[in-house]
């Protein structure tokens, strides 16, 4: 498989084979340069990572390669009945889009990932709000998301927190979500995830974006009059219109651009 250790995407996958008993070998890959190259677009036409090799042939889209890790081997990481591998497949949904989604939003620009962009970040903490009131109301009576052990459900939404725990939901966020934590922590800690994924430290403090400083502008320096000499008169040049990008304040600039960079989230819901 090729991917990055570290990335959460990656590590559900290799939890997931963990469990059922499987060897998946990760060599070294540089994300970002060796996904760009032609051998690997032909493997995942878009760059994707992760990307899983088999003697079938190549599956790209790391929740797609975890359904199939987890339908390999005799773990029962789908769940006991038709329903319940429904459920696992809800929250795996559930993750993607209701956790991921908007967690990305609010942790990426912390990371350096993505430029910040102050309303999209309130409306993330907003929806991971949301998220995790509902996981906490199902897990009041429960111990783990479906049945009465760890499925891929717990492993894709645990991974998906992962970030979230360490960088932003400080104590004063998680005071309210004891269901959560108690269900958060006790997966996290189980052998099969911490074969790969290193004790995970709950953030003390939430983390902000880092405010980038914009280098200030040098005035234009001021001409010394010079004396006037009496001159024929000439027919005045037309000067030369001012290029638009000179009289566009750049912090101006800056927001608009990512403005339009988180339309698709702002609009979203």
């Amino acid at each position: 498989m090729y991917g990055d250790k570290t990335d959460p995407l990656t590590l559900r996958i290799l939890i997931a084979a963990k469990y059922n008993g499987l060897e998946i070998e990760v060599p070294s890959f540089n994300v970002g340069v060796d996904n760009k190259t032609n051998d690997y677009l032909n493997k995942s036409p878009l760059g994707k990572v992760p990307l899983l090799e088999t003697n079938e042939g190549h599956i790209f889209e790391a929740n797609a390669i975890a359904r199939y890790v987890a339908r390999q081997g005799a773990n029962s990481l789908y769940g006991s009945s038709p329903f319940e591998a429904g459920l696992v497949e809800q929250w795996i949904d559930f993750a993607a889009n209701d956790i991921e989604l908007p967690g990305n939003v609010w942790v990426f620009p912390i990371l350096g990932f993505i430029p910040d962009n102050t309303i999209a970040t309130q409306k993330a903490k907003g929806d991971v709000r949301k998220a995790v009131e509902v996981l906490n109301r199902h897990l009041l009576s429960r111990t783990f998301l479906v049945g009465n052990r760890i499925t891929l459900a717990d492993i894709v939404v645990a991974t998906s927190l992962v970030r979230l725990y360490e960088k932003v939901l400080d104590p004063s966020f998680r005071k309210q979500f004891t269901n959560v934590n108690r269900w958060f922590t006790t997966v996290v800690n189980q052998p099969n995830f911490r074969a790969f994924l290193p004790e995970v430290k709950l953030a003390e403090k939430m983390q902000v974006a880092p405010k980038v400083v914009e280098a200030k502008k040098e005035e234009p320096k001021k001409e010394q009059p010079k004396k006037e000499q009496p001159k024929k008169e000439q027919p005045k040049k037309e000067q030369p219109k001012k290029d638009e990008e000179e009289d566009f304040d750049f912090e101006e600039k800056e927001e608009r651009r990512n403005q339009i960079l988180w339309i698709p989230y702002l609009l979203a819901n």
